[in-house]
């Protein structure tokens, strides 16, 4: 083997031991927050969907419809079922109300400023509102302020690393990773 290909393989297997730390930090946040409840199996589903959404995002600036779209219904179903096995049918309605209020919001700002936030971002900002909003309307409202203030944190670290001369031109950053961690935040402070 050569020593390009070894590094590549060290590489590749240090990035999926670092994901699969990540997933594994985000879903012992879950257990512990959500508890053996009915919704546990939702929420494991929406961490794994958030860590593969964010890491993927981190990587290459996009989140694959093939990700988003069928957590839609997935992410229902199983809300849909927790809600039966609690005959909690408002928390379901709840969630769908914070799903399109959320995704609404998200695509009127894609639509007001054009490339700064893209529609796979819309479609995550609707998938996490579902989850949360099954949570409550506080941790909607925390879900959204945390993700978008940690990204506005990104931008300013960006911003003074540029300023010092230790970082690159300015790069768009991926929002996906950051609007998972207001979910995981909203989550966390239940």
């Amino acid at each position: 083997m050569t020593v390009v290909g070894a590094a590549s393989v060290f590489g590749a297997r240090r990035q999926c031991l670092g994901a699969g730390l990540i997933g594994a930090a985000v879903e012992g946040v879950v257990v512990w927050r959500v508890g053996w409840a009915p919704a546990f199996p939702a929420f494991l589903f929406l961490g794994a969907v958030g860590t593969v959404a964010s890491l993927i995002d981190l990587r290459t600036r996009r989140i694959p419809n093939a990700l988003l779209w069928p957590s839609y219904p997935l992410g229902a179903a199983l809300l849909a079922l927790a809600s039966a096995v609690g005959d909690r049918w408002g928390m379901l309605g709840r969630a769908g109300i914070a799903m399109g209020l959320v995704a609404g919001f998200y695509l009127v700002l894609a639509l007001g400023f054009p490339g700064q936030l893209g529609m796979a971002d819309v479609r995550l900002g609707g998938l996490l509102g579902l989850f949360v909003g099954w949570l409550g309307w506080p941790e909607v409202a925390a879900s959204v302020l945390a993700g978008w203030l940690s990204a506005a944190l990104a931008v300013a670290w960006g911003r003074a690393r540029r300023r010092s001369g230790g970082g690159q031109r300015s790069l768009p950053i991926p929002l996906g990773p950051y609007l998972c961690l207001g979910a995981l935040v909203a989550i966390l402070a239940r």
